[in-house]
């Protein structure tokens, strides 16, 4: 009882806070996420659904806020992508509305960069594949109301991964396709729904 009393203030305070602010603070979650974390028969799908779901497993919780032409935005899922993985993820990225910043016309398009931090815990040999990585975003955001939507293509950059299996070394590389193979750049899509506070 106590657990869910600190959780409504703290949501209370949140909302005072967001409305005496000229920033406009939301939540948000990937519609697309818990699919791809679902033991699907068909392999096409199992294999192209997380491309869709911007490698999110799972349930997703976006937070963060827009001001003026600025988005700044933290994400976290938490899910698995197949029986033995489960993948914590933790991202960290701001967007720019580039036209709305030079036209103030509150044009949705913006470009940015994120931060990708996860772990592919394998849940029977109890081991580890750290990876951080960079991306670089581009989307649209509708708002309407309290609801906004946010439709971004998210193309990775770079990866530094490390692991804790034995006699495993970590690397650093330039990875724009985790598909080399089947497109050498291979940009992933997000598709948001949020309220604002």
């Amino acid at each position: 009882m106590k657990k869910i009393f600190l959780i409504l203030l703290i949501a209370s305070n949140l909302s005072i806070y967001a409305q005496n602010n000229t920033k406009e603070f939301y939540l948000g979650t990937n519609v697309i996420s818990p699919f791809s974390a679902m033991n699907l028969k068909v392999a096409a799908l199992k294999a192209l659904l997380p491309l869709a779901s911007n490698l999110e497993y799972g349930f997703t919780l976006n937070s963060g806020y827009y001001c003026k032409s600025h988005n700044v935005e933290l994400r976290l899922t938490a899910g698995q992508s197949n029986s033995y993985n489960f993948i914590p993820q933790v991202q960290i990225g701001y967007n720019f509305f580039v036209f709305d910043y030079f036209k103030q016309n509150e044009s949705g398009w913006y470009l940015g960069g994120f931060l990708r931090s996860w772990d592919y815990h394998n849940k029977y040999s109890k081991t580890n594949l750290y990876n951080l990585s960079t991306n670089f975003t581009i989307g649209y955001t509708w708002k309407k109301n309290k609801i906004i939507t946010d439709i971004r293509l998210n193309q990775p950059l770079t990866l530094f991964s490390t692991t804790d299996i034995e006699n495993s070394k970590s690397s650093f590389q330039f990875v724009p396709s985790p598909m080399p193979n089947f497109l050498p750049v291979l940009p992933f899509l997000s598709v948001n729904i949020g309220l604002k506070l």
